[in-house]
């Protein structure tokens, strides 16, 4: 059973940073049914094996999820497909599937990138593991360029090449999982090697991979914090459960805070480093601990409109059942922070999936960027199930009533400028009711339909700046844009930021001459006396503390003004025949033009 699903969701589990560590207690099985799923949330199917035909086979399930900027569900699946899952009539269940790309072995993650590129993850069995980059560059919703950034990664032992995650740093993290069970060739798998029990990582624009840090069996899921960028990864620890003696001595499933340079103990140092063994020197604590074999699968901080006191608390799914615990999704409480340390608590279920056999469980989970609702995805390995028998969901997840309640995307464009009149914006998001009209700063604007169901189009006035001058800093002020329904039901607010107009206050240079007392020089020769010569720069926007340079050298001045600057000339000026550069810098560093005053010989 564990040999299937490590062919299945192999790799490296990136989870939680904390203090100190917790089992969590088991659930009984009347405290699962009174949360199914739990009270404040509700849950249905948003696609399955009916409304998504490659969901029909046992290896065809949604092993990866990942949305894109515009909230639009990727899924890959076991049969290597990668699909886009739509829901058009916005019921919260799919109702369109287009195919994203094909081919893509194992593809047990999915990461998108700001600029709108698709990585996943690629396992060949019994081969190597990669990194693709899938680019859709004409907008038709097919991958059009699919490139290897990284191959020849172990994946070809008992664990795999797992799901990447950008960092705050834009290097693409990943983890690489052991080629064996508890450290040692077992036959039929190569031994590990030095990316293997690694979280690695890599600069996707110029691959080169190194290793971030290594003693990680099974990191399987990974996940970054949104504020502080740190990192945690699952761990599924060795051992199956069906084989496991009596006492079972495996160790308990793991969440670990990944630091650059960390050893997390795998293989000689399992679980909670014991101070007697040497193994277990500089080796980091799991931050928090499950028992034996519930294998956790991924992971997510919970973000956007539907978070609320739960905010970047931790997700977690955990894939088999086991002593009345697990195939459900859970809410880790985190506290601290990377300066200090991080300690993570169990706070609640959220989801029971009732999972009731081996090899059936949720493998992944990702969060609309629009509503906030989560999703999951479940895989049933089971080959001896029938087709209508087979659990390959993907489950929707969302707080109570949040269906009712409009959600709104940033607004586009997001900048205007001040003084810039009526400017239209437009306003993605979802469940928007006939009649929903925007709201600026709390009051309705013209409103109208936009591209589509999920957009509405309004007419903001951008009157002038509420002060004038020269800023350093261009943000005026911001206008707080909601969408209210029919029924007063109001969306979460985005920000539409007003800039000041991007006035040029550069010096400008128009005109130079050569005065001689209050006589005009048409001619500066070579070895004329400078002392007697003045140079008059006429122009715009000299400050205060503006200087006359000539050559890069600033000149001696007699007057200064807004409008012309009168210099000295100097013996070097005059030295040699030529062209002289001059220019007007002001205090604040900003040069002129340059224009060109011609010594003759």
């Amino acid at each position: 059973m564990l040999r299937i699903l490590r062919l299945v969701c192999a790799a490296a589990l990136t989870v939680l940073l904390l203090a100190s560590t917790q089992f969590i207690a088991p659930a009984s099985t009347q405290q699962r049914q009174a949360y199914f799923p739990a009270t404040g949330f509700e849950m249905n199917i948003f696609a399955d094996l009916a409304s998504v035909p490659d969901f029909a086979g046992p290896w065809q399930g949604p092993a990866s999820l990942a949305f894109d900027s515009r909230g639009r569900l990727f899924v890959g699946t076991l049969n290597g497909k990668i699909q886009i899952l739509l829901d058009n009539d916005d019921d919260g269940a799919v109702d369109q599937v287009k195919t994203f790309a094909t081919g893509i072995v194992l593809p047990l993650g999915l990461e998108f990138r700001a600029n709108g590129d698709l990585f996943a993850t690629s396992n060949i069995p019994g081969g190597a593991g990669r990194i693709i980059r899938l680019r859709d560059s004409d907008g038709d919703d097919v991958a059009d360029q699919i490139t290897t950034i990284v191959d020849g990664l172990p994946s070809d032992g008992e664990h795999h090449t797992d799901k990447p995650r950008f960092g705050k740093d834009g290097l693409l993290y990943f983890g690489q999982g052991s080629s064996s069970d508890k450290g040692e060739p077992e036959d039929g798998y190569p031994g590990d090697r030095p990316l293997n029990s690694k979280i690695l990582r890599v600069d996707v624009d110029n691959p080169n991979v190194s290793v971030f840090a290594s003693g990680v069996r099974n990191p399987y899921g990974l996940v970054i914090h949104p504020d502080n960028g740190a990192i945690f990864c699952t761990d599924v620890g060795s051992g199956d459960a069906e084989d496991a003696p009596s006492p079972d001595l495996s160790p308990p499933e793991e969440i670990n805070w990944i630091v650059e340079g960390g050893n997390y103990g795998f293989p000689l140092c399992d679980g909670m480093p014991e101070a007697g063994n040497p193994a277990c020197t500089d080796v980091r604590a799991p931050v928090f601990q499950f028992r034996p074999h519930l294998t956790p699968t991924a992971l997510a901080f919970y973000t956007g409109p539907q978070a609320g006191e739960f905010r970047n608390q931790l997700l977690v799914t955990l894939f088999f059942r086991l002593w009345g615990q697990g195939g459900e999704l859970r809410r880790l409480v985190l506290t601290g922070d990377t300066a200090t340390g991080f300690h993570l608590s169990d706070g609640a279920l959220i989801a029971d999936f009732d999972v009731r056999e081996d090899d059936d469980g949720p493998v992944d989970m990702a969060i609309d960027p629009i509503t906030g609702d989560i999703y999951v995805s479940r895989v049933d390995l089971v080959p001896s199930h029938a087709a209508s028998a087979r659990h390959n969901f993907i489950y929707r997840i969302h707080r109570t009533g949040s269906d009712s309640v409009p959600f709104i995307a940033p607004v586009r464009p997001s900048t205007v400028e001040a003084g810039s009149g009526m400017r239209t914006i437009t306003i993605p998001g979802r469940h928007f009711k006939p009649g929903a009209i925007v709201l600026a700063d709390g009051l309705p604007v013209t409103t109208r339909p936009g591209a589509n169901r999920f957009e509405l189009e309004a007419d903001i006035f951008v009157g002038a700046a509420s002060h004038s001058g020269r800023r350093a800093e261009r943000v005026a002020r911001t206008i707080t844009i909601e969408v209210e329904n029919p029924d007063r039901s109001r969306s979460n607010p985005q920000t539409l930021t007003v800039t000041e107009p991007d006035i040029d206050d550069s010096p400008r240079l128009a005109s130079l001459a050569v005065m001689k007392g209050s006589r005009v020089v048409t001619t500066v020769r070579v070895g004329a006396k400078a002392k007697k010569l003045r140079l008059v720069a006429a122009g715009s926007n000299f400050d205060p503390g503006a200087q006359l340079l000539v050559g890069g050298a600033a000149l001696e001045l007699t007057s200064t003004g807004p409008l012309e600057l009168i210099g000295r000339f100097t013996k070097a000026m005059v030295a040699s025949p030529g062209e002289l550069t001059v220019q007007v810098r002001n205090s604040t560093g900003k040069l002129s033009n340059a224009l060109k005053l011609v010594i003759v010989p």
